[in-house]
């Protein structure tokens, strides 16, 4: 296949400049390949409410699964833990520790009213020239699908793993985590330990001018993510009549609770992850002030922390990078008439919370700064941020290996970088720090910067041919370089 096509103009093909090596495992069943994401999204897997999930599709999906792929199912073993899976193709060589691949079933709901704004029904899994379209061909099907077609492939064409490779596919990332906690306990309690994972991503190939380096290109290795805690703010209250508003109102006490919150920002830091970017970008940066605060080497980034953490924290896109971030999101029970106190009240502010800033942190945070106002704290949600993965060690390496013989600039012959960064949301791998310390978020099926601005949970949700297929040749070039 060509590097640019015939549609290579189509809206959201940007990307296939990026995409290197596209004539590698020509033999790949690519009809077949796109017919089976295109059999999975018909599966509806949406899971926000256990007791009201329709467990049938994810049924019908592990049936899929089992069917579609003979040489995993005979090498393998296939479990239900919960309605996640958890697939164990077992290495020759015990002394190497596994390797896992994973992603989640589940999806997120359409949202109601919007139905007739999808070009084609969200659960039909339409294909045309360019696309295919669907909930789930981006978040995140593709991947579950994508890892079983190169599993498959590897074992199809004889190759014996040394490596044990495991596939573990959650239930409700979406949510709670709780299918990928279940799959934890379940590694851990037969002692297994992992040399690697990759989980999901929005992946994109940036320009690295946001950075002070224009023309040089990167991915981003998501090396870690934030926790979550949303603080619920509850100011109790009689309500009454507006005439005599003594002592004040709860919704007037609740406002002043919000405001000594948002008053009192979390510090601005650079994190140790954004400092190993930096240190990796810093040959390539050319532009002020970047380039004297980080130097040539690097070297001037110790000297310049916190002007660099400021700089940050004034550009829009990187703020959420070197600070704990604080959104009131959600307000409740306010009076339903002008002259009507309410009664109780609540709000919800969103914290997302650097690594090393724990729960516990963010709780005391705001008990300090309500602690003269009449108001209760309690953790409406409560995710602490994962650990970081090792930055130095094989896994980082072997992605980036066998990144660079798959992305590249096809036009200009420019490499990829790939850099080391953490995500500000979350996903499954965050709770497999028990099982492995180089837990790595990059998701190989490649997407353009309009197609992340529409949102992985939008409307339309999509995902270009080349891309699926690109992304399947690298996993199979991953589990060669990693598990043979």
């Amino acid at each position: 296949m060509a590097n640019e096509g015939s549609i290579s103009t189509a809206p959201g093909c940007a990307c296939f400049r990026y995409l290197d090596n596209e004539e590698a495992y020509p033999d790949l069943d690519a009809g077949g390949a796109v017919e089976r994401l295109r059999a999975a999204i018909r599966c509806e897997t949406v899971n926000t409410d256990p007791e009201k999930t329709d467990f049938s599709q994810f049924d019908k999906l592990h049936e899929l699964m089992r069917s579609s792929y003979p040489h995993v199912m005979e090498a393998g073993t296939f479990e239900i833990v919960q309605h996640s899976v958890l697939i164990t193709i077992p290495g020759s060589d015990p002394a190497l520790k596994p390797l896992l691949l994973m992603a989640h079933q589940d999806v997120v709901p359409v949202v109601a009213g919007t139905e007739d704004s999808w070009e084609h029904p969200p659960f039909e899994a339409t294909l045309d020239e360019t696309f295919i379209w669907g909930r789930g061909s981006m978040d995140i099907k593709l991947m579950v699908i994508g890892e079983l077609e190169a599993a498959e492939y590897v074992l199809a064409h004889g190759k014996k793993l040394q490596r044990t490779l495991y596939l573990a596919f959650g239930e409700d990332e979406e949510t709670f985590g709780t299918g990928a906690k279940a799959i934890v306990k379940t590694l851990a309690d037969r002692g297994v330990r992992l040399e690697f994972l990759l989980d999901e991503s929005v992946t994109v190939v940036r320009d690295m001018g946001l950075y002070g380096a224009p023309g040089t290109l990167g991915i981003e290795v998501e090396l870690a993510e934030k926790g979550d805690t949303a603080v619920k703010v509850t100011v109790r209250s009689e309500g009454g009549h507006a005439s005599n508003p003594f002592g004040g109102t709860s919704l007037g006490i609740l406002s002043q609770a919000i405001s000594s919150i948002v008053a009192q920002p979390f510090p601005i830091e650079l994190s140790p992850v954004t400092e190993q970017l930096l240190r990796t970008l810093a040959p390539y940066i050319t532009e002020s002030p970047w380039k004297e605060l980080v130097g040539p080497d690097g070297s001037l980034i110790e000297e310049n922390r916190d002007q660099l953490a400021r700089f940050f924290a004034s550009q829009k896109t990187l703020f959420p990078y070197v600070t704990t971030t604080c959104a009131p999101t959600m307000i409740e029970g306010s009076s339903q008439a002008p002259n009507v106190m309410p009664k109780d009240m609540s709000a919800i502010i969103d914290f997302r919370s650097m690594p090393g800033t724990s729960v516990e942190d963010v709780m005391a945070h705001c008990a300090e700064a309500v602690k003269d106002l009449p108001v209760e704290l309690s953790a409406h949600l409560a995710v602490n941020p994962s650990s970081v993965a090792v930055s130095d060690g094989y896994g980082f390496k072997a992605l980036s290996e066998v990144g660079s013989r798959f992305f590249k600039d096809t036009v200009t012959g420019a490499p990829v970088l790939f850099l080391p960064s953490f995500t500000v949301g979350g996903t499954d791998a965050g709770y497999y720090d028990p099982v492995c310390d180089t837990c790595l978020r990059m998701s190989p099926f490649l997407l353009d910067d309009d197609e992340q601005a529409r949102g992985v949970h939008g409307t339309n949700e999509r995902v270009t041919r080349r891309s699926y297929l690109h992304g399947i040749r690298f996993l199979i070039a991953l589990i060669e370089h990693v598990c043979l």
